[in-house]
C-alpha cells in the first residue's frame, strides 16, 4: 500500500491537533484542518481565499442570518456548512476572471472553512486563526522533514 501526502498530513495533523488541544484547550479549527491546510500551506493565495470565505460564513451565520431565523447546535453548524458550501460555489463561479490559479481550492474549500467558522463562534477569531495557522506550520513543517528523509 502506497501512503500519499493526503494520508500522510491527516494521520499527523489528527494525531498533533489532539495533542494541542489536550495540551492547550484550544482547538485549531477543529481536529481535520490542520491536515487539509498543511497540503496548501505553500500555497498562499488558497490559504487567503479558505480564511476568506471561512470569515464571511461566521459573519453571515452569526450577524446576519440570525436576524431571520433561531440558530444553536446542530441547526447553526448547518447553517454555517451549508453558507459555507454556496459561499465556494460562489467562488467557483467567479474563478474564470481570477488572474490566480485556485485548483487546490476546489476540494478543500468544501469543509475546511464551515468548520473554522464554527470554531471562531465558539473560541474567537483570534485565537483560532493563530492556533490554525500553528498547526498548520507544524504539521507542514514534519512533513517537509519527512521528505529530506
Amino acid at each position: 500500500m502506497y501512503i500519499t501526502d493526503f494520508y500522510m498530513s491527516l494521520i499527523i495533523g489528527v494525531i498533533g491537533t489532539l495533542l494541542f488541544v489536550e495540551t492547550f484547550g484550544i482547538t485549531p479549527g477543529g481536529i481535520i484542518v490542520a491536515s487539509y491546510l498543511a497540503l496548501v500551506f505553500d500555497s498562499p493565495i488558497t490559504m487567503v481565499l479558505i480564511f476568506l470565505v471561512s470569515f464571511i460564513t461566521y459573519g453571515i451565520v452569526n450577524y446576519i442570518l440570525p436576524k431571520f431565523v433561531i440558530l444553536y447546535g446542530r441547526r447553526r453548524f448547518v447553517a454555517t456548512i451549508v453558507v459555507a458550501v454556496i459561499l465556494k460555489l460562489i467562488f467557483e463561479a467567479i474563478y474564470p476572471l481570477t488572474p490566480f490559479p485556485t485548483f487546490e481550492f476546489r476540494g478543500i474549500g468544501i469543509i475546511v472553512p464551515a468548520l473554522l467558522s464554527n470554531c471562531y463562534a465558539r473560541q474567537g477569531i483570534k485565537l483560532t486563526v493563530v492556533s490554525t495557522l500553528v498547526m498548520t506550520a507544524v504539521v507542514y513543517g514534519i512533513m517537509q522533514i519527512i521528505y529530506l528523509v
